[in-house]
């Protein structure tokens, strides 16, 4: 067996949801139908929350208009962060750490948004990505007593996990620390794994994230059921990819129409490394010695935090707020965006952003016009904001009656 792998082979089939949501359903003999006129063919899906609760909403219009938890939301469990499988469904994961989490899932039918059967994972989760027609999850552990990467796949239309299949991150990382995995990417059928390493507490318990690789970055390539391939390293150039908040990792590995892969690194808790994006050629397994893309020069001295595809070689980007600045910590704001060409390397500042940012969600991608919506919340409450990538100006959209909004995303009736 790989030495890479361990594998505990179950098959957990979601178990009845017991959450009284609205449906279009009779009860009693009464007509209790609720919202089954007028939801389109394809909706916006809105998270927002109150000081004590979450809710789901949902517009077919974003661009304009008002919307509020208040008799607009559907409650939802805890306080989670969000994945959107295609536009099928909406996954929303609870996170305690090494703890099992709160996974629901929602799609969109005729009275609107409905809930799914919950899903049985028996940790929380960190990093996400679509491979075929199934969404891998995973938590990776930040203690060298415990040096595992747990991963599961769900079936994004059916609902029905697999795993758990465990990957000892001492061996990955092969380097005397452990691997700490920060995105999951399907490119030709393969499985790509992004990672960091770092000493997961043993030098020192109070920071895991530790690590004497801050300048390397590191892929690793698996088939579908998790049996390690190869690994590709970079090192000198620019730093970790991550697209870290907290414990939740994010983009990095993006494949484009060509079959190229540029991968982005935003050269997390190390200042004196570069942010900036390599190439992995088509048809080739490791990366291209003559490009690299120095997003820390291009943009005078800003490191980048998350990426969004929106086609053509083109990306917007969300930045770090102040120079030469890169970290998972919460306290380190977020609140620049940008748009890039990879091919040829030109970087150009959005503009319009609004003052006084407090809160960026999750956004939407829209590749089909090449824009990127973003719930932001500044003083007043939340609102949708929207990029063109191709004159990279940002314009205020939909109003949300909301103390916060966590993510948006876009669904359409199966």
């Amino acid at each position: 067996m790989n030495i890479l792998l361990r594998k505990k082979l179950y098959v957990s089939v979601a178990f009845a949801a017991m959450l009284g949501f609205t449906s279009c359903s009779d009860d009693d003999g009464e007509d209790n139908t609720v919202g089954c006129e007028g939801v389109a063919t394809e909706e916006y899906v809105v998270a927002a929350t109150s000081e004590e609760n979450s809710y789901v909403l949902t517009k077919e219009n974003i661009s304009e208009g008002e919307l509020s938890i208040v008799g607009d939301g559907l409650q939802v469990t805890g306080t989670p962060s969000w994945f959107f499988y295609k536009n099928l469904a909406a996954y929303s994961f609870v996170y305690r750490q090494g703890d099992p989490g709160t996974t629901q899932s929602f799609i969109l039918e005729d009275c609107g948004l409905e809930p799914r059967n919950p899903i049985d994972l028996q940790v929380s989760i960190q990093s996400k990505g679509i491979v075929g027609e199934e969404l891998f999850v995973q938590y990776s552990s930040r203690n060298y007593e415990n040096p595992e990467a747990t991963f599961y796949k769900v079936n994004g239309k059916t609902s029905v996990v697999t795993g758990p299949v465990t990957i000892n991150t001492k061996e990955l990382a092969n380097n005397g620390e452990y691997a700490y995995i920060t995105d999951i990417t399907e490119h030709n059928s393969r499985v790509w794994i992004a990672y960091r390493t770092i000493k997961a507490g043993e030098d020192n318990e109070d920071n895991a994230f530790n690590s004497d690789f801050n300048d390397h970055t590191y892929i690793a390539i698996f088939n579908e059921d998790l049996e390690f391939i190869q690994r590709i390293e970079d090192t000198g150039r620019t730093g970790v990819i991550a697209g870290q908040s907290r414990s939740q990792g994010e983009t990095g590995i993006e494949p484009v129409e060509n079959g190229d892969v540029y991968v982005f690194s935003s050269a997390l808790d190390a200042p004196e490394v570069n942010s900036g994006v390599l190439k992995i050629n088509n048809g080739t397994t490791e990366f291209d010695p003559n490009y690299f893309f120095n997003i820390s020069e291009a943009s005078g001295g800003y490191k980048l935090y998350r990426t969004h595809y929106v086609g053509d070689n083109t990306f917007v980007l969300q930045m770090f707020t102040e120079q030469n600045i890169a970290s998972a910590r919460p306290t380190e704001t977020r609140h620049k965006f940008a748009v890039v060409n990879v091919a040829t390397k030109s970087f150009n500042w959005v503009d319009d952003v609004p003052n006084g940012i407090q809160e960026i969600g999750a956004p939407y991608v829209d590749k089909a016009n090449k824009e990127v919506v973003f719930p932001i919340k500044t003083s007043e409450n939340p609102r949708l904001y929207i990029i063109n990538a191709a004159n990279h100006v940002m314009t205020a959209g939909t109003k949300i009656e909301a103390d916060g909004v966590t993510a948006v995303g876009k669904l359409a009736k199966q």
